[in-house]
């Protein structure tokens, strides 16, 4: 099969050297001619959970380049501001009974189907992470799973075989209700991804203060909240995040349990840097509609309250404006 991955950032970047090292047709799609120049003459670096590694691709720039060439695998790996024009840019070189794979923080599947159609979409959920550092220089900072799945459930043949791909550098699972598994996904993201934003520190630094772990949990049980309203059944993420255990109480003893289990999360990402606080730190707008924002939205759509989640969006946009500053003060008015 031909893979072709447009976007090759920390997600992007991360899974074409996976997968190309292992023997597979996988070809990078760039949006600058600059980039493509670096990536053709240097190659592609990875390095991190999976070892170091150095692999030289075919690049393109601009779709004319692709001649009569049609890929099988379609994996958008932009971010969301860029999903939906670069996958219906590439819809013209999918192959018959090809699938086009979305690559995204948040749960995207939906609106990428409305763009390419519901048949040829694929939703993810990327249980590991990833660190931009150059153009063509990736750093995998923690291991874990793929989920992969159809919106309708179905599982042809080319997605079990994408699968099986997959599988040969990540542990992956076909999914048959894809939305869960990206809720999941959600849950943690939108913790990590806005406490970092908003203080400014990395995710060992800022777990070490315990009004950091009580806002994770406020997040958390929001978005559980709305999961519940939205009549989501929402799955453990990874081995120690069973989400389903924030309903059961607000006791000060299980409150204790929930925080040391944030506390080992912050010790094994200690080092973790999440995208919305790397955006905030180049000058660049964030994700957070997508992430805070999903729960914010859906919990006034479904009359669910989520007065955290809606407090982080407004602090991000007010960063991303000028008007705030990234400091742990933040955390005072939660």
């Amino acid at each position: 099969m031909k893979v072709i991955v447009v976007g090759a950032g920390a997600i992007g970047g991360t899974v074409a050297v996976l997968l190309k090292k292992e023997g597979f047709d996988v070809r990078i799609k760039c949006h600058l001619e600059s980039i493509k120049e670096l990536i053709e003459k240097e190659g592609f670096y990875l390095h991190g959970a999976k070892g170091e590694h150095h692999v030289d691709f075919k690049c393109y720039c601009d779709v004319s380049e692709f001649g009569d060439e049609k890929f099988d695998i379609v994996i958008v790996a932009t971010k969301y501001a860029h999903m939906s024009s670069c996958a219906e840019m590439m819809l013209p070189y999918l192959a018959e009974g090809g699938l086009i794979v979305g690559m995204q923080n948040g749960i995207l599947t939906e609106e990428l189907g409305e763009v390419v159609g519901r048949d040829k979409v694929v939703g993810c959920m990327i249980g590991f992470g990833a660190t931009r550092n150059a153009d063509n220089d990736v750093t995998m900072t923690s291991s874990g799973e793929f989920y992969v799945g159809m919106l309708d459930g179905r599982k042809p043949k080319i997605l079990e075989a994408f699968a099986e791909m997959l599988r040969s550098v990540v542990p992956t699972k076909i999914s048959m209700e894809i939305k869960c598994r990206q809720y999941s996904k959600l849950i943690i993201n939108s913790c990590i991804n806005a406490v970092a934003g908003i203080t400014g520190k990395t995710l060992g630094e800022i777990l070490k203060d315990g009004r950091a772990r009580d806002l994770f949990l406020n997040i958390a049980r929001e978005g559980m909240a709305v999961a519940k309203a939205m009549k989501i059944n929402v799955p453990k993420y990874g081995v120690m995040l069973e989400y389903k255990m924030l309903a059961l109480g607000n006791n000060k003893v299980y409150n204790a349990a929930c925080k040391f289990v944030v506390m080992m999360v912050g010790k094994l990402y200690s080092d973790v840097r999440p995208s919305t606080l790397q955006s905030l730190e180049n000058g660049e707008k964030t994700e957070i509609d997508i992430l805070n924002g999903y729960f914010a939205t859906n919990g006034d759509k479904y009359g669910v309250p989520t007065p955290v989640n809606h407090k982080l969006v407004q602090m991000i946009h007010e960063i991303e404006d000028g008007k705030r500053k990234m400091t742990s003060d933040n955390l005072a008015e939660f």
